[in-house]
């Protein structure tokens, strides 16, 4: 699976054939089919495997924070993390929402994530009763600006390097630095917005 979400990611979901992700991962491809049964559910697999139950990961943030504004900034460097560890998958997760002919993955995904959305909702609304948050909060909307961001960070590192003077910076220094100023960023964006 993680061949294959590699390949999707660099050539192109309908550029990649079960041939080529066989061919990379040194497997039959007769097995891959066996397995998955067709590239659309072997995409499927994928996208199980790596969408990220909240609901799953709230009881390890109930004990890392006390507040709703807590545990929204804590599932913020949650993503951001996950983002930077797995830019492949979103990688393939943009090409496909881009994508017309993919409607029936899109779908599948979207299904596992109305269940993250109605849990963020359930914490933007305890919030905004606790009076933490701004009552007139569109959930969709911020979950649209904060996941557009994270994502526009991590598929411009070379930009960010380049306007910030960064270029000889060691990978894995940079890195670190420009997850700690996302999750900054983020963390005052969130603050502006539902004040």
């Amino acid at each position: 699976m993680e061949c294959a979400e590699r390949l999707f990611s660099e050539n192109g979901y309908a550029e990649t054939s079960i041939r080529d992700i066989a061919k990379h991962a040194s497997v039959n491809s007769a097995m891959i089919s066996y397995y998955f049964g067709s590239k659309e559910k072997l995409v499927k697999a994928i996208l199980d495997y790596r969408t990220t139950d909240l609901d799953k990961l709230l009881p390890t943030l109930h004990l890392q924070s006390s507040s709703n504004l807590e545990h929204i900034m804590a599932i913020i460097n949650f993503y951001i993390d996950k983002v930077f560890e797995q830019k492949h998958f979103y990688k393939l997760l943009y090409q496909l929402q881009a994508s017309d002919s993919q409607a029936s993955l899109m779908e599948h995904f979207n299904t596992m994530r109305h269940r993250n959305h109605y849990l963020l909702k359930s914490i933007f609304e305890a919030g905004a009763a606790a009076g933490e948050f701004d009552p007139d909060i569109d959930v969709s909307l911020v979950t649209s600006t904060l996941t557009g961001s994270i994502n526009h960070i991590v598929f411009n590192q070379a930009y960010y390097r380049d306007v910030n003077d960064l270029k000889k910076m060691p990978e894995k220094k940079f890195v670190a630095l420009l997850k700690e100023r996302s999750k900054a960023h983020l963390h005052k964006l969130v603050l502006a917005m539902i004040h």
